[in-house]
């Protein structure tokens, strides 16, 4: 498995990495300073800046190049002989069970390297700002009360804490294994400096630590105390972060949707939290607020990654976010200890249907029929809260407002706008959730409740296809609003019949054809809106009149997969390539390796958050669902790669499907796999076999099928490696030599 980073010259950047962990956020510059330290348990700021300065006989070291890496983002700095690698880390944990103490510790490592003879004196001055601050290098900023923060700092020989006033039980620790040379602070901020002689030809390692606890400064000093080696801090890290990598690995010719596909996985690990109420995942990190729709989104992703994750998330969900009735609130905050349910007065939106799709998906992707049982009566009763909504024989939401009070849908954030009544994004929605409750209750046995559910959703089917559809566009409407009138306006909302299964097959094909045209279909993904539209803004409202969401073009994507597969690897090279450009800094607020929320519609310039929360799940169950074509049913696994013709073949390995990991490849037109799957080409089941490359870059997969044992070998680039497969005690070795998108099948006889 190839390891993940990205270098650039700091010219290049404008902003740094977001990394996450279970207990905390933290926020980096482009040269690896601290943009803002949060805790998910409170939803508090514990530091605001945390910024170091070296200096080699007193001329200050120049930043060079940045390193990005799964777990950590690094520095290189520079003056004459002096170099200084600036290295900062949170922990990561594979152990759920560990005591949180063991990740709220922010990491700053040093890596000193003297390349001349003469011994140079070095001073490393930390200077860290205790409230929020606000930075232009981040849409996101810290409430005001985070940024008026006091705090009383008190020195204990080589470490001080710092307690919030007020809040004693807000606290940090920082210090060093080595003492300081001076130490001043006041009431928002502390000075540290600390100076070491560096021989000729001396390398040296330096570790500095703040470790916070919103339980009092004995729990502070307790994460401070476990920093015995911030090197071994940073490499547990990134083992648990592989051992996460090595899930549901997708392996492709192509070597950008390759690294996008992992990519994918560190962004979701990056934005994983353990609330006060438990674990879930905000919209707009770092914050407590918990939004149900994009948590539905999330779950048909990190099902095939994070399993029990979405569990958790979605049993936190049906604790908090569920009115009487049945329906699924917009948001609540999950660091409130009793949290409210928000829902902007709707009575109903895309939150109920989401929820509904997120719970069943993982219930068959798990293949846990108990969670199913378990959470039947909030499957049921978000449906009847759907049908309840139905009048005239459309779902109606009845809102008058404007914006997120009076906008049911997805683009629900448009200033002075309203779309409400009959929303077609909202019925295809809704009529996937009872197409999916009604298989669900027949699986359970509730043959009563699959016939009545069954019957609403064939019925809520044929009033779309009749009284929604357009006579000018010959596609769907927007929505018949609430006053009569019809909005035939053509959005990138036209996904949404498709991806429910409400359009029939020459509809779709009209659709998809038409979000595929120029106008829509860019380089850097699908616009909201075409620029033939009279509310066409490339930038307004949150760049939902005509920006680029990532997200919509993932949707589209996968419902080309059948009639169009070359599209769907487009789209996923169009979705990162902004990631992956030269120089970032002409591009807003880009960071390398992380998927942006939205882009301008015209510049693709990044007008939002560096690392959305939705779209890299969105993106991995893209690769698995769409371009590997792996569907659970309550009976089968279907695997029916969508695959661009010119690509000979396509690989998963550890694939989370039915609570086991199952490998699979397809060469040659036939499917090679480790259990039995359903599919429309031959499938030869073996068993795995353990296999190795002396090149990481080199995928290797192997099977024992009949008398022959099976060495697949792909790669993504041109490489030469020796692959190894053990069977019985025998470890065979081969040499393999391929090309860029090329792949071999070694057949060994099996003479045992």
């Amino acid at each position: 498995m190839k390891n993940l980073e990205y270098r650039f010259p700091v010219e290049a950047l404008y902003t740094g990495s977001s990394l996450g962990n279970l207990s905390a956020f933290a926020r980096l510059s482009a040269t690896t300073e601290l943009l803002g330290l949060w805790n998910a348990s409170d939803n508090q700021y514990y530091a605001g800046q945390w910024t170091v300065q070296i200096l080699a006989d007193g001329m200050p070291l120049k930043p060079v190049e940045t390193r990005f890496g799964s777990v950590d983002q690094c520095t290189l700095f520079g003056f004459a002989s002096i170099e200084a690698e600036q290295l900062f880390c949170l922990p990561l944990l594979s152990d759920r069970g560990a005591d949180p103490a063991s990740e709220r510790i922010a990491l700053f490592l040093l890596t000193l390297r003297n390349n001349e003879r003469t011994s140079a004196q070095v001073s490393i001055s930390h200077r860290l700002v205790f409230p929020g601050v606000r930075t232009d290098r981040f849409t996101k900023q810290p409430p005001e009360d985070q940024c008026t923060k006091h705090v009383q700092v008190q020195e204990h020989g080589d470490y001080c804490t710092v307690i919030t006033v007020g809040r004693p039980h807000e606290a940090r620790v920082f210090g060093s294994a080595i003492p300081w040379g001076s130490f001043s602070a006041d009431s928002t901020s502390l000075d540290a400096e600390y100076r070491v002689e560096l021989h000729g030809g001396e390398s040296r390692e330096l570790c500095f630590a703040l470790a916070f606890s919103p339980d009092g400064i004995e729990e502070a000093l307790k994460g401070f105390r476990k920093v015995s080696g911030g090197v071994d801090i940073r490499q547990r890290a990134s083992e648990a972060m592989d051992d996460v990598l090595a899930r549901s690995y997708v392996f492709t010719p192509d070597p950008l949707i390759n690294r996008a596909l992992q990519w994918a996985k560190v962004n979701m690990i990056r934005v994983r939290h353990n609330y006060w109420t438990g674990e879930s995942f905000t919209n707009d990190p770092p914050q407590d607020i918990v939004v149900i729709r994009d948590l539905g989104w999330f779950v048909l992703g990190s099902d095939y990654l994070l399993p029990e994750f979405s569990r958790r998330m979605l049993e936190g969900a049906l604790r908090y976010a569920v009115h009487d009735g049945g329906k699924l609130t917009e948001y609540f905050h999950a660091g409130e200890t009793v949290p409210l349910r928000h829902d902007y007065n709707l009575n109903i939106n895309d939150d109920t249907p989401l929820f509904v799709w997120g719970l069943i998906h993982h219930a068959m992707v798990s293949g846990d029929r108990g969670f199913l049982s378990r959470h039947w009566s909030a499957i049921e009763g978000a449906c009847n809260w759907i049908l309840v909504q139905i009048r005239d024989g459309l779902v109606r939401c009845m809102a008058v407002g404007t914006n997120v009070w009076g906008i049911c849908g997805w683009r629900n954030i448009i200033d002075d706008y309203t779309l409400s009544g009959a929303v077609t994004e909202i019925n295809a929605e809704c009529y996937l959730a009872l197409r999916l409750a009604a298989d669900a209750a027949s699986v359970l046995g509730h043959t009563e409740g699959q016939q009545r559910l069954a019957a609403a959703a064939d019925r809520l089917l044929g009033e779309i296809n009749s009284r929604l559809r357009s006579d000018k566009t010959g596609m769907y409407l927007l929505n018949h609003d609430n006053e009569g009138i019809a909005h035939h306006d053509v959005t990138g909302d036209q996904i949404f019949p498709v991806i429910a299964g409400v359009a029939d097959d020459a509809m779709c094909q009209r659709i998809l054809g038409r979000l595929a045209e120029p106008d829509f279909w860019t380089e850097f993904g699908v616009r909201t809106v075409a620029p033939q539209e009279s509310n066409f803004d490339p930038d307004a409202c949150y760049q939902l009149l005509g920006g680029v969401w990532p997200n919509l073009t993932a949707w589209i994507a996968y419902c080309l997969r059948a009639s169009k597969p070359e599209k769907v690897a487009e789209a996923m090279v169009n979705i990162y390539r902004i990631a992956e450009v030269s120089r970032p800094v002409d591009w807003g607020y880009v960071v390398p390796g992380q998927f942006p929320e939205r882009l301008h519609g015209t510049e693709f310039k990044s007008r939002g958050m560096t690392l959305s929360p939705w779209t890299p799940p969105t993106y991995l169950w893209l690769g698995i669902e769409g371009l590997l074509g792996v569907r659970c049913s309550w009976e089968t696994v279907e695997f029916n790669p969508a695959i661009p013709s010119g690509w000979g073949w396509i690989a998963v390995k550890d694939l989370q499907v039915n609570g086991t990991a199952v490998t699979a490849f397809l060469y040659e037109g036939i499917v090679y796999a480790s259990h039995a799957l359903k599919s429309t080409r031959q499938v030869i089941v073996g068993i795995p076999l353990h296999t190795g490359a002396t090149d990481s870059r080199l995928f290797t997969a192997g099977l024992h099928v009949d008398h022959e044992i099976l060495l697949f070998a792909a790669a993504d680039e041109p490489l030469e490696a020796v692959a190894t497969i053990e069977y019985n005690g025998n470890r065979h070795e081969h040499r393999i030599v391929l090309g860029g998108g090329e792949a071999v099948l070694i057949r060994i006889p099996d003479e045992t």
